[in-house]
């Protein structure tokens, strides 16, 4: 019930949050939406700075384990790899919109403090995808561009989705990593 509960505030927070911004949201909203008084979210979190780092680093966690699995399997090549890594992106990004538009909008209110512990999960997820990038040079992909910059260029276009997507649009979640993975494995 507890566990439920968090989640619940994450979620709440997270929509009002990347509807409002960080700054137009009051915890008394947030307790009002769950259904708490104020004062017994602080069972749950410290502070509206705790909430907000808790939201950010919700999806990252999720994605760097899904990608740590993609990576270390034997059994699938790198462009197998970076098909499933585009499709695991987006299908948490859709999942976690709220807190992609959070990200993009709304990082610099945490403290710098905050601001590293969460970069450090994002540097693991840049590192793990450029590892799938550089299995893929190995085998002919990408021959004479820059490596980390195909990573930020693929990052960027992942991340941006956040900004367009519309779970009612002509486009499906699938069909949108279908492309996104022609536009970036021609060979």
């Amino acid at each position: 019930m507890r566990e439920n509960r968090y989640e619940k505030i994450l979620a709440v927070a997270a929509n009002l949050m990347s509807k409002k911004g960080y700054q137009g949201t009051s915890l008394q909203e947030i307790g009002d939406k769950v259904g708490l008084h104020k004062s017994s979210l602080f069972h749950y979190i410290k502070n509206k700075e705790e909430l907000l780092l808790r939201i950010l680093e919700k999806s990252i966690s999720e994605v760097n384990v899904n990608l740590d699995k993609i990576i270390t399997s034997r059994e699938l090549e790198p462009e197998e790899k970076l098909r499933r890594t585009i499709d695991n992106h987006l299908t948490l990004l859709i999942a976690y919109i709220d807190n992609v538009n959070i990200y993009l909008n709304e990082l610099k209110s945490l403290s710098k403090k905050n601001q590293a512990i969460y970069l450090s999960k994002r540097k693991k997820y840049e590192r793990s995808l450029e590892k799938i990038i550089v299995e893929m040079k190995a085998k002919g992909y990408f021959n004479g561009l820059n490596t980390r910059l195909i990573t930020f260029g693929l990052l960027g276009m992942l991340n941006w989705v956040a900004k367009w997507y519309k779970n009612e649009g002509h486009l499906t979640q699938k069909e949108i990593a279908d492309t996104f993975y022609r536009v970036i494995a021609q060979k």
